[in-house]
């Protein structure tokens, strides 16, 4: 299945958008994270993470910034016009 996943990071103010291949969309959010951290990888830090920012760590949110936006089936890719690289 084909699925167009999003994600946002609200501190460098980008949309990053991929078109992912999975059979189950929690594989796809896996795929496209691992997309998006190999495009816009993190920022090097020159100080000590705050407590707050340990903190989401444990809680286990997503201490580099990227947020999960949006995820759809993606039924534009099953075109075979798209699938085989020609132009609409």
């Amino acid at each position: 299945m084909k699925w167009l996943v999003e994600f946002y990071h609200e501190r460098r103010g980008i949309l990053a958008r991929y078109d992912i291949e999975a059979p189950l969309p929690a594989e796809a959010v896996l795929l496209g994270r691992r997309a998006v951290l190999l495009e816009h990888p993190p920022i090097p830090r020159t100080t000590r993470r705050t407590l707050f920012e340990r903190a989401e760590r444990v809680g286990g949110q997503d201490v580099n910034g990227w947020v999960l936006y949006r995820i759809v089936k993606n039924s534009r890719l099953a075109s075979p016009d798209l699938t085989q690289g020609h132009a609409a």
